[in-house]
């Protein structure tokens, strides 16, 4: 349940929104697009959008039910969305399609480089709700001529200091409270008790300023600077939550023990009123906590005793499972890999390795259709992406996305709720193999070499979040557990089936002989 005090934050956030004419600049906010609202079908539409820069949108008190399929938000050249316009991936999603949006506060849309809201070849006309399967339109605004676009601005001057090489390049306002350093370069790991400060007045003291944090660095609390930043790094610092830059005067690299200024920049009196606003940082969906209860990502080593690799379908595991060690939403079906459920694997950079491919390869049924491809984009789906994301995705392993199928293999049971199952081990033994017979599977080969990059993934070409990460490496790792495989392929399992189910006919007619015998005693 809200807190009173977030519900008067909620509301008194909504009504200010509400009283906003299109294309005007509220420095809390940005620049008023409009109100989204359905659009014929209902789907719980409703949000106010606002532009924060060139390459940023946030949308307050956004709503979605959920309930309709492949649906993304999408910008187009058209007052109108089509399948030529430009899907926003999301911090909650990715670049998957929605889920269900309860009042969301605050929902932040990147837009995917190097496109900007205004592109310098057509502006961006209209921004939608938009199912890129079924060209339907759930909801748009239609985006002004003439757009206001909050710009950030330069300082106009550099960090310069006489000890410990300080030293910088050009200092921008990103927003309110964001300022960004380029080439910044200072000995910090002989300066004492240092730190950057902010503060008000012509002169920079100790009692006048407060510490800055730098982003990355001092995400847990702020700490002194120690490392030597030389060659020239680029560093953001994040304002305090009662700072913005209308309301300080200098930027200074401070060392508070001995009260020195080591080198300071006056904050211009110009700085412009319509400056981006200030945006909290979002985390996306892998950025989530694992649940203390989940099951641990399993790993497999490519030594020289395991250079096969079997991919089939398998459940992906409820709440405990890929769900939780992922944070990515996925559907029935993630790939087992030698019977694991998308475990990391580590391969030998420049050795070779076969994949066989069971994952089905009837396209007319989607989720049992899943060709086997690597790549370095996390989400897979190579099939479901627009045409620009393709353009983006670089191939490790040869020919196209549906290259690689193979027959149908998945370990399911309908009958288990896998949440009630302490380890993946304990749940695997409750799901059943089975297998299409008379078909074959797929193959590929991966061969990495010295430009492959150190993380892969293995995706299907036909569903997102399916995979799992591929790490090469150039000698194995000591400090993971490899895993010993359970038959996973489908002639040994019937085989393990079969000697399970003798001894257990076994040990009942060892049984039913004690009880026959009289001695059913022995067994209390």
């Amino acid at each position: 349940m809200r807190s009173a005090t977030a519900l008067l934050a909620l509301f008194f956030m909504t009504s200010t929104v509400i009283c906003h004419e299109v294309n005007t600049f509220d420095p809390e906010y940005g620049v008023f697009l409009g109100d989204l609202s359905n659009n014929g079908v209902d789907a719980g539409l409703s949000g106010q959008v606002f532009l924060v820069n060139a390459s940023t949108i946030q949308i307050f008190n956004f709503t979605f039910n959920g309930h309709h399929p492949d649906v993304y938000f999408w910008l187009d050249t058209k007052d109108a969305p089509s399948n030529d316009g430009l899907k926003i991936p999301t911090f909650e999603y990715g670049i998957t399609p929605l889920d269900k949006y309860d009042l969301q506060e605050r929902v932040v849309l990147n837009i995917p480089p190097p496109h900007k809201i205004v592109d310098k070849t057509q502006p961006f006309k209209s921004l939608s709700l938009y199912s890129y399967a079924n060209e339907h339109n759930f909801g748009s605004i239609v985006i002004p001529d003439n757009l206001i676009i909050p710009r950030s601005q330069s300082f106009g001057s550099e960090l310069k200091g006489s000890r410990y090489n300080l030293r910088s390049g050009p200092i921008y306002v990103v927003d309110k409270r964001t300022i960004k350093i380029y080439g910044f370069t200072f000995e910090g790991d002989r300066a004492p008790d240092t730190y950057f400060a902010v503060g008000r007045g012509t002169t920079v003291t100790y009692d006048a300023g407060i510490r800055v944090a730098i982003r990355g660095k001092d995400d847990a609390g702020i700490t002194q600077i120690t490392d030597n930043y030389r060659g020239g790094t680029d560093i953001v610092l994040d304002l305090p939550e009662d700072y913005d830059i209308h309301h300080i005067d200098w930027l200074a690299v401070y060392c508070y023990k001995y009260r020195v200024n080591f080198g300071h920049v006056t904050v211009p009196s110009n700085i412009s009123n319509q400056i981006p606003p200030y945006v909290p940082r979002q985390k996306r969906g892998d950025d989530q906590p694992t649940p203390p209860d989940s099951w641990p990502r399993q790993v497999l080593l490519g030594t020289n005793a395991r250079k096969n690799f079997t991919f089939q379908l398998g459940h992906s595991g409820g709440e405990k499972g890929y769900k939780a060690y992922s944070h990515m939403r996925t559907g029935k079906y993630v790939w087992y890999v030698n019977g694991l459920m998308s475990p990391d694997l580590y391969l030998k950079r420049g050795e070779t390795y076969n994949f066989f491919v069971e994952g089905g390869n009837e396209p007319e049924t989607i989720n049992l259709y899943n060709p086997l491809y690597v790549s370095a984009d996390r989400e897979g789906g190579f099939d479901k992406l627009s045409k620009e994301e393709q353009q983006k995705i670089v191939f490790y392993t040869d020919g196209d996305a549906n290259s690689h199928a193979g027959k149908l293999c998945a370990w399911s049971n309908e009958e288990v709720n896998p949440d009630v199952f302490s380890t993946f081990n304990d749940f695997r033994k409750s799901l059943i193999l089975n297998c299409d017979p008379g078909t074959q599977r797929g193959f590929l080969q991966f061969t990495s070499n010295s430009t492959t990059p150190d993380v892969l993934y293995y995706q299907s070409s036909s569903n997102f979040n399916m995979g799992g990460r591929i790490f090469i490496v150039n000698e194995m790792p000591q400090n993971v557990t490899d895993v010993m495989e359970e038959p996973f392929e489908y002639e040994e399992y019937l085989k393990k089936l079969d000697k399970t189910s003798e001894i257990n006919s076994a040990v009942v007619k060892f049984i039913f002989l004690i009880f026959s015998l009289g001695f059913a005693p022995l067994l209390l």
